[in-house]
């Protein structure tokens, strides 16, 4: 069983529902920010894999391109955060809550695989 990216995109939607969720209900962490800090990440994410298909991909190698897009989506993405944490009043550390649930649903997809046994 591999791997599967998207498998960490749905994983990460998920917790993100959830942190939501709670957060709503609990009252501690204001929920429109840890919904952003997910969203803003998993964004973040579908944008580099979509890039890495293309960098990966024999047909469609434009090594060139793929590096300017990445500049591009760089550039977007600190601009979209300066703008974000500068005109809209953000909770930091629910946003950092939501930005942090892409990390644990890498670990957790991780530790979802089948460990390989090493002979030797």
């Amino acid at each position: 069983m591999e791997l599967r990216l998207q498998d960490i995109e749905r994983l990460h939607l998920g917790l993100v529902a959830v942190a939501v969720c709670a957060a709503a209900v609990s009252g501690w962490l204001a929920p429109r920010s840890v919904l952003l800090g997910g969203a803003v990440m998993g964004g973040n994410f579908w944008v580099m894999r979509q890039l890495g298909v293309r960098l990966f991909t024999p047909e469609r190698h434009r090594t060139a391109v793929v590096l300017g897009l990445m500049l591009v989506k760089f550039s977007l993405f600190v601009g979209l955060l300066g703008v974000l944490f500068w005109r809209v009043p953000l909770d930091p550390l629910a946003f950092g809550v939501g930005a942090t649930l892409l990390l644990i649903a890498c670990v957790i997809a991780a530790l979802r695989q089948p460990h390989a046994v090493a002979i030797g």
